[in-house]
């Protein structure tokens, strides 16, 4: 499913009581500036966006397959962020019962801006199920919004990485 980028913005109107922003991108960078980890998605740069927890087994199964996609499109123009309603400490004390865990995406905890805009984009079940998968196209629309951590899930992120990178 392609989101145009009119339906988009007046969803974040709506969602985020944003009225000045023209897209996804330039509201949820403004989301991200007020996160030290994250910084904002540069102009033509793909973005593979994961809302995960460390209580989620889901979540926590589909990593290492996320991780490969990361190292393969490493060169490519494309950004993968992960954000989690949970603090730090949380996934700090997930870390020390799992020492062999990577998680190789870029990582943001507890930036509920962020993620409550991220959320309202799940029409599915509405922001309620997790891992939640946001795929941003390097115009900066969201191409495609997801729930759920299967093989026919990873495949279609890689479907979607192929011809983003193919856009070169």
């Amino acid at each position: 499913m392609k989101i145009i980028l009119t339906l988009l913005t007046c969803l974040l109107l709506i969602n985020t009581g944003a009225n000045d922003n023209n897209n996804f991108k330039a509201e949820f960078n403004n989301a991200l500036k007020k996160n030290a980890d994250i910084s904002e998605l540069a102009q033509g740069e793909a973005a593979v966006i994961n809302i995960w927890a460390t209580w989620c087994g889901p979540c926590i199964r589909e990593i290492p397959e996320m991780n490969e996609l990361v190292q393969e499109y490493s060169n490519k123009n494309v950004r993968f962020l992960a954000f989690s309603n949970e603090p730090m400490s949380t996934y700090k004390s997930f870390l020390k019962k799992r020492p062999d865990f990577k998680f190789d995406y870029e990582l943001s905890f507890g930036d509920a801006r962020s993620i409550s805009l991220l959320k309202a984009l799940d029409k599915q079940r509405g922001g309620t199920a997790i891992p939640l998968h946001i795929l941003i196209n390097k115009d900066g629309e969201v191409e495609e919004v997801f729930i759920g951590a299967s093989p026919a899930n990873i495949q279609k992120i890689k479907t979607f990485l192929d011809k983003q990178a193919s856009a070169e």
